[in-house]
């Protein structure tokens, strides 16, 4: 089930899939490219869970990926249910696996039901990262969490992922 398809900013010549279950492919930016072709960037499906509206759902890499080698994912986890947001970084010695140790959780928001996750994160041309949160689940938004502005569901968020004094 891939929810993303996308390429680094760093002038390298790779497609990166991102698939719900919790796995990011990697493979040459190459139409005469085969799925036998693609390697396993990041495997975390062990720290997620899926299936519906969960899962791995989002990737960004930082702007500055080309020399720091930063990039960041949305995924839902459990126990208890929440969306995660984590800064991971590339293999230094394999530029096309993730250092699946180099997990910095950034955010974590509670999810009251298993959908509405939201899941698209990306860089603004302003260097922030938007994250898209859905609404918390549920038909109707029965705990009216996208009106509450004290609720982070059902928003759009900015972070600034330079900012380390916070």
């Amino acid at each position: 089930s891939p929810v993303l398809v996308t390429t680094p900013p760093d002038g390298t010549n790779r497609i990166f899939v991102v698939q719900q279950a919790g796995t990011i492919r990697i493979l040459p930016n190459d139409s005469t490219a085969t799925a036998g072709q693609a390697r396993t960037f990041l495997d975390i499906t062990a720290r997620l869970v899926s299936g519906g509206e969960q899962g791995l759902l989002g990737l960004a890499f930082h702007p500055n990926f080309a020399s720091n080698g930063l990039f960041y994912v949305n995924y839902t986890a459990p126990s208890p249910l929440r969306t995660v947001i984590a800064r991971f970084r590339v293999d230094p010695v394999d530029p096309n696996r993730a250092d699946s140790l180099s997990e910095y959780r950034i955010l974590e928001i509670n999810q009251p039901y298993t959908n509405h996750n939201g899941g698209m994160i990306d860089f603004g041309p302003d260097g922030y990262l938007y994250i898209g949160m859905g609404d918390g689940g549920n038909g109707n938004d029965p705990g009216n969490r996208a009106q509450n502005l004290a609720e982070a569901l059902g928003k759009f968020l900015r972070i600034d992922v330079n900012d380390t004094t916070a």
